[in-house]
């Protein structure tokens, strides 16, 4: 699948990759989304950087001591840290698209520098119960229930990470209103890690529901773009495929492309003869095969029926008659139906090459369907070839092969 990029380069830590790694086991691509899931936004960083701010310095206005200055100085640099870094990481997986992070493990930077921030804001919640003041206290009690009720809420994607935070804000709180010595302050100190437990709890079923949602949704989008029968992409991947190369020669990025358009050969007579479920184990062994011949880089598909497609592009382009022989050879070989059933057939390809003057590679579709029936009507079991290129005035040309 094409990479998204909304996505967080991966951490480069094993510390920061333990953190946000999922306590279920998750496919890759969904971890992915769910480290996504720190990425909040600049519009809340910047209300939490308002909060954190406004009581940092309703602090040192009511107790100006050395710690308190302190605190407030801590809290201004760490926001702008972890804004910095996140405006860094958007900003680099806007303009390449990749999720290489490049010499600056931003992720990392991003999540440790948010991890800090929290211990920060709990060691300023801490002073200040730590200080009795009558209107400080009150709001530090506001400031740590809000956070650590939005921290859970807002990061289902990252339990471990979430609790480190939580644990980050809750306990200095509670050794703070420990250290004041009053006795009305007892109550909220047992009362703190209930809290923490409840809203640890919730923040692990988020979790639970989230990995739930989205695995169903990784398993529809795979049923919706890929065959059933053989487990290669259909025709809507394909055509997914063809728009998003097409726009990439739209974005200035030329490259040659070359498309096989697959036939079998004599399968409606084995169809025919030994039945529907002899005719889908064959598609099956023909789909085994075709993947032996291709390579990782190439895209292949099932376009319905006993039709295939292969899209290679840029040098791997240059190797079409190659693939298009080798996949003649490895298609032409006898197959193993069952209950000593064998069977033969052969498979007639059209191929439809261009550099760069087909700007809509959908075109070339219909060009590479052409010449597979002209190649039927040579003879089946061989391929036909034509490509396109622009002569000296800039006009498209058509090469027959």
């Amino acid at each position: 699948m094409a990479f998204v990029p909304t996505d967080p380069p991966p951490p480069a830590w094993s510390l920061t990759a333990w953190l946000t790694s999922s306590p279920e086991q998750v496919p890759p691509d969904v971890l992915t989304i769910l480290r996504g899931r720190l990425i909040v936004g600049v519009a809340p960083l910047i209300v939490a950087a308002v909060v954190g701010a406004a009581l940092a310095s309703l602090a040192v206005l009511r107790v100006p001591t050395p710690a308190m200055l302190a605190w407030f100085c801590a809290d201004l640099a760490l926001t702008l840290v972890r804004l910095t870094t996140m405006l860094l990481m958007r900003r680099t997986l806007h303009n390449s698209g990749q999720r290489s992070g490049g010499w600056l493990p931003l992720t990392d930077l991003y999540v440790l520098s948010s991890l800090l921030w929290c211990a920060q804001i709990g060691c300023g919640v801490g002073l200040c119960m730590a200080s009795a003041d009558p209107v400080l206290v009150p709001f530090a009690c506001l400031v740590t229930t809000g956070l650590v009720g939005g921290l859970s809420a807002r990061n289902p994607g990252a339990p471990r990470t979430t609790l480190v935070q939580m644990i980050s804000v809750v306990v200095p709180f509670t050794a703070g209103a420990i250290s004041d010595g009053q006795p009305w302050f007892l109550p909220l100190c047992a009362m703190a890690p209930l809290y923490l437990v409840a809203v640890a709890a919730v923040n692990r079923r988020l979790h639970a529901d989230y990995v739930t949602l989205l695995c169903t949704e990784r398993a529809l989008r795979h049923q919706a773009l890929h065959c059933g029968l053989t487990g290669l992409p259909n025709r809507t991947y394909f055509n997914q495929v063809l728009t998003a190369v097409s726009a990439g020669r739209k974005d200035g990025r030329k490259h040659a492309v070359a498309l096989l358009y697959l036939d079998l050969d004599g399968f409606k007579l084995v169809n025919d003869t030994y039945g529907h479920a002899a005719g889908d184990v064959l598609l099956q062994q023909v789909a085994i095969r075709l993947r032996d011949v291709i390579m990782v880089t190439d895209v292949i598909a099932r376009l319905g029926g006993d039709e295939f497609a292969v899209l290679l592009t840029g040098r791997r382009a240059a190797s079409a008659e190659r693939v298009a022989g080798a996949i003649i050879a490895a298609v032409g070989l006898p197959y193993d139906l069952g209950q000593g059933t064998l069977a033969s057939i052969g498979v007639s390809i059209g191929i439809a090459e261009c550099d760069s003057c087909i700007s809509d590679n959908h075109v070339l579709l219909v060009h590479a369907d052409r010449a597979l029936y002209t190649a039927k009507k040579r003879g089946k079991g061989t391929f036909y070839r034509v490509r396109f290129f622009k002569d000296d005035d800039g006009r498209t040309e058509r090469a027959i092969a």
